[in-house]
């Protein structure tokens, strides 16, 4: 970066699913797989692609969980991933022909738009990226388009997580999967709902993170710090990020964001053939149907928004300052395609008028950090980008009993692998096998749906624990029969994410 750089913005792909492969139908299955696959990753892995083949190379950080990349790299999972898509593409075709029948012009033209749109978007998954969208990826990652960040192997949430040895080895397992899949080690980490808890960034700079991420609700109150200038914490040894929340806002709130835009696309779908067909509307106006056309054009205009909204924050900042600063905006995949159809059109656009207009730079966090060494240092608190700053979202009545499970097997894994530091043989797959379903079940998601009195897939979280306990019971025995090696078979194939993971893991000491 040269003395002439204004600013930057770092945007920071951010994406999570739980473990979900061959999950059936009971009660969503896939399902929240594979949308999110046809509706964000899919589509935000077109615009970088495009706009690299026509010279443009846009800077974005990929926060991917380490557990949503391993899906993404299972065979199982692309082939079910093809067999739904071809499934919802065949809806389309009916919903297009029961419109045309009906004379329902409007309602087919949508269904004509949503097949050639699903058309293209399988044929990129399966020409263009050859089912494997971990690699093309990591293509990305190599020539610089992307940087990596690291995270909890599962999206636990840490500060909840009984044991040190559980966040180092969510940290832990988490970077050495990013690194093996994605081909670069990365230098940051993504704290998983932006949780974090005073003594968390011990494990991470154990972890060998150069920076990390949090909100501004982790900021000690009475602080007096800008979101636009990264701070030293942990005795200047790692540096934090704050994620600029404005910024997050006018692209997220439903209220005076662009997502809730009455000309974007509702959420809400047609009974019979379950289509979106209308735009979000205004208050308690008539519903209208959904026009792709007016969207879109709407999407670019955000998008040059942005671009001025941004570009007015780094030049304000910038007369107040020495040196430019940064603005941190995370762009989930919940939100980014799956919630927010026009996301990505969003997205090319915001690319496209940065990269020709340069009113700033697109960047990352390492390549700041290399040209602009923090100078201060900032003391930091508890707290999370959830609803109230803190662990309520996930630490709630109703979730007691799921978390207090989660703790119970976290004593009882640790002491068992204490016990057996030199297993080998059907002793050691077991123990491997019990870290894994800990840590399956340490997923944060089934904490927050059974905090919101919303079991939906959280059920796993017991199917998970239910087999680490069982787990744990086969590496006490000092030898297996041949019920216990089919049962311990069976387990290892259905839930097989983290092909290299040694119990060990859960014995490291700290630095």
């Amino acid at each position: 970066m040269t003395t002439s750089f204004t600013g930057g913005l770092a945007l920071i792909l951010v994406g999570h699913m739980p473990y979900l492969r061959a999950a059936g139908r009971r009660p969503d299955g896939e399902d929240p797989l594979h949308e999110m696959i046809a509706f964000s990753i899919v589509p935000v892995m077109n615009v970088l692609y495009d706009l690299r083949e026509s010279g443009m190379r846009p800077a974005v950080s990929l926060a991917y969980s380490p557990i949503l990349l391993e899906q993404l790299a299972d065979i199982v999972v692309q082939k079910h991933f093809v067999v739904w898509m071809e499934r919802w593409l065949a809806r389309c075709e009916a919903a297009l022909r029961r419109w045309q029948r009906q004379r329902q012009g409007h309602h087919a033209y949508l269904a004509r738009f949503y097949l050639d749109w699903g058309q293209g978007i399988l044929r990129s998954f399966t020409e263009r990226y050859g089912r494997n969208l971990v690699a093309a990826l990591r293509e990305l990652c190599a020539d610089g388009t992307v940087e990596p960040l690291g995270g909890a192997a599962t999206h636990a949430y840490l500060p909840l997580l009984a044991h040190e040895e559980s966040v180092r080895a969510q940290l832990g397992a988490g970077t050495l999967t990013i690194t093996r899949l994605l081909g670069r080690r990365p230098r940051g980490i993504w704290l998983p709902e932006c949780g974090f808890r005073v003594g968390v960034e011990h494990a991470l700079r154990f972890n060998g993170a150069r920076y990390f991420i949090i909100d501004p609700a982790s900021v000690a109150s009475g602080a007096s710090v800008t979101h636009l200038r990264p701070r030293w914490v942990a005795s200047r040894r790692l540096i934090v990020f704050l994620r600029a929340v404005d910024a997050s806002l006018q692209i997220v709130s439903p209220g005076i964001g662009y997502v809730g835009d009455p000309l974007y696309l509702a959420t809400r779908r047609e009974r019979s053939t379950h289509l979106p067909i209308w735009r979000n509307g205004m208050g308690d106006a008539i519903i209208e149907p959904y026009d792709p056309y007016h969207a879109f054009r709407r999407a670019q205009e955000h998008a040059v928004h942005f671009v001025e909204w941004v570009t007015a924050e780094l030049h304000e900042f910038a007369s107040r300052h020495d040196r430019p600063g940064i603005v941190v905006v995370p762009l989930d995949a919940d939100v980014l395609g799956r919630r927010w159809f026009e996301g990505p059109a969003w997205l090319r656009a915001l690319f496209e008028t940065v990269l020709e207009r340069q009113p700033f730079a697109l960047t990352t966090p390492s390549p700041y950090l290399r040209a602009f060494r923090p100078r201060q240092t900032v003391v930091l608190r508890d707290g999370s980008w959830g609803p109230e700053g803190d662990h309520s979202a996930w630490s709630t009545p109703a979730s007691d009993r799921l978390r207090a499970a989660v703790a119970e097997a976290e004593n009882l894994v640790v002491e068992v692998v204490r016990r057996f530091p030199d297993a080998h043989g059907d002793r050691e797959r077991a123990l491997n096998q019990a870290v894994r379903e800990l840590m399956l079940a340490q997923s944060s998601d089934w904490l927050l749906l059974t905090g919101r009195n919303d079991p939906g897939e959280a059920y796993r979280a017991w199917m998970h624990l239910t087999r680490c306990w069982h787990m744990c019971e086969l590496a006490e025995r000092d030898m297996l029969d041949d019920a216990d090696q089919s049962t311990l078979a069976t387990i290892e194939e259905i839930d097989n994410p983290f092909a290299y993971l040694n119990y060990r893991v859960l014995t490291a000491e700290t630095a």
